[in-house]
């Protein structure tokens, strides 16, 4: 209990966000986004900043992605292919959950996630997991889908985020 409550608390304390310029326990805190540009494999990322108006910078930094670049970012060329990706009803009351614990951050979509093949399924693994290991307390970054399973992974076991392996 005691590990899950220190999670929670990281994946909500600004101060754990890497080079944050606010002080812990404000909300602003400037965080990076990160979206592709172009369309290769895994694909060039770019920062943006954006300002979370509360103390989830983590939770906020993923809203961004499944948000999208403004409209200024994607005259640039910067794109998010988890825009408009989730579909269907959310088993959790929200898009995600997120939770950060001995160096995991471990993100559950909670509604459908549409891949768009090999390629778009390596830009969007890749965005979430820069912009999650910006944060000092985040090393690896599991993404899963709804159903547990790891997200875009076509093998039986649906496990190989998890171990390594197919």
């Amino acid at each position: 209990m005691k590990e899950l409550l220190m999670a929670t608390v990281l994946t909500l304390s600004p101060a754990h966000a890497a080079g944050s310029p606010t002080q812990a326990g404000t909300a602003g805190t400037t965080v990076k986004v990160y979206f592709a540009k172009g369309f290769g494999i895994p694909g060039k990322l770019v920062p943006v900043t954006r300002t979370a108006p509360h103390r989830g910078v983590a939770r906020f930094a993923v809203e961004q992605l499944i948000a999208g670049p403004t409209a200024k970012e994607r005259a640039r060329g910067l794109h998010s292919e988890l825009a408009g990706a989730l579909r269907g009803r959310s088993t959790c009351g929200a898009d995600f959950t997120v939770k950060i614990a001995k160096g995991t951050a471990t993100l559950r979509f909670c509604r459908t996630v549409m891949g768009n093949g090999i390629g778009s399924d390596a830009r969007v693994l890749n965005m979430i997991g820069t912009t999650l290991k910006q944060f000092a307390t985040v090393k690896k970054v599991v993404a899963l889908e709804k159903n547990g399973r790891c997200l875009f992974d076509q093998t039986d076991r649906g496990t190989s985020c998890l171990t390594g392996r197919e």
